[in-house]
Formats: structure tokens, C-alpha cells, sequence
């Protein structure tokens, strides 16, 4: 029981930490591509994990990390970016779950205005999961279902198996991620080297689209 406590006290911690950074202005200042490549040049060979650590921490509140997954190709080239944001975006909503499973439903009062979503997707993932539990948390994240609400959500349902989010979190991150990060290495090597990223961009948007479509028919 006191390790359960411990637990607790340490997520709130987690928290309240990463919230404070944000609204004084600590994370605020590395939401742009020069801030985040001066963060990571200063960190030296620590760069890598600097830029994981905020991707990580943008992502649990909320922030959306789109443009940071470009920005991981223009920094670090398309295989080691895809790496860095596929860590650090399965990490962020591992924690989202865990935050939620350990809380239960007192996080809903802490999620402010994404507790009203956060409700709806328990019901439905209540429902999917009698299909299976990967099976629900892979169409989930193929559905591009709101990334952290979901993750939040996910860790409210008692029948939900941290294994099976968690490995359905991993493998469409690493389906879909690279596409993005693709895009953002090729930005500076001119427009010839643009059009497969942007193909692969168009391919990856119509998956929700031709994934409802199916299991409509």
C-alpha cells in the first residue's frame, strides 16, 4: 500500500513539474525549430535525449508535437528522428496511462476541458476491447483517435492490459511517425526530394478515411 502511495505522490509530482515548466516559460521559449536546435547544441552529445525529454513532455500536456516530428528530420536525418519521436511519443502516452490507471477516476477533474472527451472514448474502448485488446488500441491509433485523451482513457478501463496499449501505441508510432520525419529531412534538399515524403503523408491521412470505410462494410 505505501508503494502505491509512493507511486501516486511521484506522478503528481511528474505533473506538476512539467506543468510548472510550461507556464513559466521553460519549455515555452524551445517551441520553435531555432530555439529547440540551440537547447540541443548546448547539450552536446546529450542532444538527442534533450529533445526526447521535451517532445515527451509537450506531449503529455496536450501541446501538439506535429511540427516537433518534422523538426526531428531537419535535426537529425530521417532514421535517427523517426527513433527519437517513436521513444518519446510511445513513452508520453505510456505515462498518460499509467497516470490515469494509478489516479483512476479522480484524473478526469484534473484533464479540465479534455475530460468530456476523455469519457466518451471510455465507453467506446470498453466496447471495442471484447474484440481483442491490441486489436482495439492498434484501430484506435490507425483511427488517429485525440493521441492523449486516448491514452488517458485507456488507462480509466480496468479490462484494458497496459501490454496491449502499450504495443499498440508502439507499432503504429513506428507505422506512421517516420512519414513525418521523412518529410522533415527532405525539406532543405529541394522539391524533387519532397515528393515521396509527401506521398507517403497523403497515404498515411487516408488511412482513418479507408479504415472506417471497411469495417463500415
Amino acid at each position: 500500500m505505501q508503494k502505491k502511495y509512493i507511486k501516486i505522490i511521484a506522478i503528481i509530482g511528474l505533473v506538476a513539474l512539467g506543468y510548472y515548466g510550461f507556464r513559466a516559460g521553460m519549455l515555452e521559449q524551445y517551441l520553435s525549430k531555432e530555439g529547440l536546435e540551440g537547447l540541443i547544441n548546448s547539450a552536446g552529445p546529450f542532444g538527442p535525449a534533450v529533445f526526447m525529454l521535451v517532445y515527451y513532455l509537450l506531449t503529455l500536456f496536450f501541446i501538439s508535437a506535429a511540427a516537433f516530428t518534422v523538426i526531428a528530420g531537419i535535426l537529425f536525418g530521417k532514421f535517427f528522428g523517426a527513433l527519437y519521436v517513436v521513444i518519446a511519443a510511445t513513452a508520453s502516452a505510456f505515462t498518460a496511462f499509467m497516470i490515469a490507471r494509478s489516479l483512476g477516476g479522480d484524473v478526469l477533474n484534473k484533464l479540465g476541458s479534455h475530460g468530456g472527451v476523455v469519457q466518451k472514448l471510455i465507453a467506446s474502448i470498453q466496447e471495442n476491447l471484447k474484440k481483442g485488446g491490441f486489436r482495439t488500441f492498434f484501430i484506435m491509433r490507425c483511427l488517429f483517435v485525440p493521441y492523449m485523451p486516448a491514452s488517458y482513457a485507456s488507462g480509466l478501463v480496468k479490462e484494458a492490459r497496459a501490454i496491449d496499449f502499450f504495443l499498440g501505441t508502439l507499432v503504429t508510432n513506428m507505422i506512421f511517425s517516420p512519414a513525418f520525419v521523412f518529410f522533415g529531412d527532405s525539406l532543405l534538399k529541394g522539391p524533387k526530394a519532397l515528393i515521396l515524403p509527401v506521398v507517403l503523408i497523403v497515404i498515411v491521412l487516408m488511412v482513418p478515411k479507408v479504415l472506417k470505410k471497411l469495417r463500415k462494410e
